[in-house]
């Protein structure tokens, strides 16, 4: 007798605990419609690849070996990668009645910022996520959904008195009722190990179970294609090619000053298509960017490499730091060199989901306390790219040297070094 009371208590706790359930369920589906099926709601992502400029393949029939590259961040992510797993996204998702399109005016009531952390990239290219709370699939014919997402994920910011939560990524969310897509204001981090690969989907509109069917996913999976919205920026520092008189050379650092690093995105939505438009802050002198843990022939696999609002780079100065060690000494000498890029050849626009990569080679030391970098665009195995670098740029510095004179017209008698 007294098990079957136990039996009837153990029960009625289930199916209050049940119930419960399903009401948080029914809450976050919106308007308090419950599913008539148990469908849960997944989500996957496909990221696209960089357009790569300034290097082509040495025939028509050979893939450039840049073409789906990583850049020096946790945070970057590719067709052939995926999401890194780990790693979130927030999805913002509207709910509207089945016989309605979605319109600018609607409230994202199904989802806000909702966020989704990736477990890798799956057998048919989607990085796939987990998520909490759940949501899933509302009854059929009577309400339709659009989805979006950007990545990486932002928490929302609070207030408390007069603080505000910072941004950890630079990114700020706004997506306020009657906004459409609302807006993402965006800040680039100083560092180049610090800065994130700012993404963004299209929308995907008018979506129920019955008719949610793209590619690879299935039916109750919302798949969302990724698209960059910065520029990527990638140097290769060639330092295996030594001037004469010199053992060995290093590039200390590479830094940008003048560059615009505050912007607002707002994406649109019209006639079934997604559009992406940045609003820049004009730049200031004190805007700068670094690449730090600049490495010795820095390729494809160690990437020396900047993630950046799409601009005009014409007004922006080129800082590069080098240390040189002459033959017969083991002190290295410093310098730098500075210039504008738009007193070289690579100057020019800096295109949203473009990739750009230059070569920092250099050129020669002399006894006059003179350094010679040339920069050009492309990487060193660019078909395009000259043995002696003609049509590079020559930085002439004329201040002083640390750790003596240079004399770089003294004959070198040494086997030639290898990579360093």
């Amino acid at each position: 007798m007294m098990r079957k009371e136990i039996y009837k208590i153990g029960v009625g706790i289930l199916s209050v605990m049940m119930f419960a359930a399903c009401g948080s369920e029914s809450a976050d589906n919106g308007g308090g419609v419950s599913p008539d099926r148990s469908v849960l709601m997944r989500f996957g992502a496909l990221s696209d690849t960089m357009k790569i400029l300034n290097h082509r393949p040495t025939n028509a029939g050979t893939k450039s070996r840049f073409a789906e590259t990583r850049a020096a961040t946790q945070y970057y992510a590719n067709k052939k990668t995926g999401i890194p797993a780990g790693q979130a996204m927030g999805v913002f998702g509207y709910q509207y009645p089945y016989g309605q399109d979605w319109a600018v005016t609607d409230t994202a009531n199904f989802m806000y910022n909702r966020r989704m952390v990736s477990g890798g990239r799956n057998a048919y290219g989607h990085t796939t996520f987990s998520y909490s709370p759940l949501a899933y699939w509302p009854q059929e014919n009577t309400y339709r959904l659009a989805f979006f997402a950007y990545y990486p994920y932002e928490a929302t910011p609070t207030t408390a008195g007069s603080s505000t939560t910072a941004s950890t990524t630079g990114i700020v969310p706004t997506v306020a009722p009657g906004t459409g897509m609302g807006t993402f204001a965006f800040t680039t981090q100083d560092k180049s190990s610090e800065q994130v690969d700012f993404m963004m989907s299209d929308l995907r509109t008018n979506l129920t179970h019955a008719t949610n069917l793209s590619g690879s996913a299935s039916s109750d999976t919302v798949s969302l294609p990724m698209h960059h919205l910065l520029s990527q920026v990638a140097f290769h520092v060639d330092t295996s090619t030594v001037p004469l008189g010199y053992t060995s050379f290093h590039v200390k650092s590479i830094t940008m000053r003048h560059v615009a690093k505050r912007g607002t995105m707002r994406p649109t939505y019209s006639s079934g298509a997604t559009s992406f438009a940045w609003t820049l802050e004009p730049a200031t002198d004190n805007d700068s960017v670094t690449v730090d843990g600049v490495v010795n022939d820095a390729t494809e696999a160690v990437p020396c490499r900047l993630l950046l609002l799409p601009q005009n780079n014409s007004a922006i100065s080129l800082r590069v730091e080098v240390a040189a060690v002459p033959v017969g000494g083991e002190q290295a000498i410093v310098g730098n060199a500075t210039m504008l890029m738009s007193g070289t050849g690579v100057s020019g626009v800096w295109q949203r989901g473009r990739a750009y990569y230059y070569t920092l080679r250099l050129k020669e030391l002399t006894k006059e306390n003179k350094l010679y970098i040339y920069i050009t665009p492309g990487a060193p195995d660019d078909p395009d790219q000259d043995e002696d670098y003609t049509g590079g740029t020559a930085i002439q510095w004329g201040g002083t040297w640390n750790g003596g004179d240079i004399d770089a017209a003294k004959p070198a008698i040494f086997s030639p070094p290898s990579c360093h």
